[in-house]
């Protein structure tokens, strides 16, 4: 199948599309797949890219409009709800740079969670707070990089997941691995 030609506006951090699908690549192989909070649909591109059919992956976005791909199905799902899909229907969900977004990030969780088949697998990311340089923003300004009220009027960042908040959140249903960035900008 020939993939289509488009351009993004790539809102995840530098890298982070790429490090999470090759750490998630093995695990694609006819899975049934879940795109929560597509945006544009940057990651599904990149999915394509690598041999993922468009057929094993659905897309869900707050503002369906913005998605650029036409060969996978995009539904409009405003991600503090419910995911609008039965029980056990996906074999794995990215929701990359979606959870900070989200009055309500637990909601996501286990949604996600219900959504999943057993043994299903999340791949979530959010900024890292836990950097040197977000620690020493917050020590001089009382703040972290990318959640002021700009950021929060720009990209509509509204809480930094913790460690600590992320694991309470996944506890008794997903087993956390980790992989962080020093990555931080001014």
């Amino acid at each position: 199948m020939e993939i289509e030609n488009v351009e993004f506006e790539d809102k995840a951090g530098e890298g982070v599309h790429e490090k999470v699908i090759e750490i998630a690549l093995p695990y694609l192989d006819k899975s049934n797949i879940l795109v929560a909070g597509a945006g544009q649909g940057s990651l599904e591109y990149k999915l394509l890219k690598k041999g993922v059919l468009a057929e094993n992956i659905k897309a869900v976005d707050y503002n369906p409009s913005q998605y650029k791909l036409k060969s996978v199905n995009i539904q409009y799902c405003d991600l503090g709800g419910s995911l609008p899909f039965e029980p056990q229907t996906f074999d794995v969900c990215f929701a990359t740079e979606v959870i900070e977004h989200l009055n309500n990030p637990q909601n996501l969780i286990t949604e996600v969670w219900r959504i999943l088949k057993p043994g299903g697998m999340l791949f979530l990311t959010t900024p890292n707070v836990h950097s040197l340089m977000q620690k020493i923003r917050f020590l001089f300004s009382d703040k972290f990089g990318w959640f002021h009220e700009s950021d929060y009027l720009r990209s509509g960042h509204i809480h930094p997941i913790f460690d600590w908040l992320l694991e309470r959140m996944v506890r008794g249903k997903f087993v956390l691995v980790k992989y962080t960035s020093q990555a931080f900008y001014l």
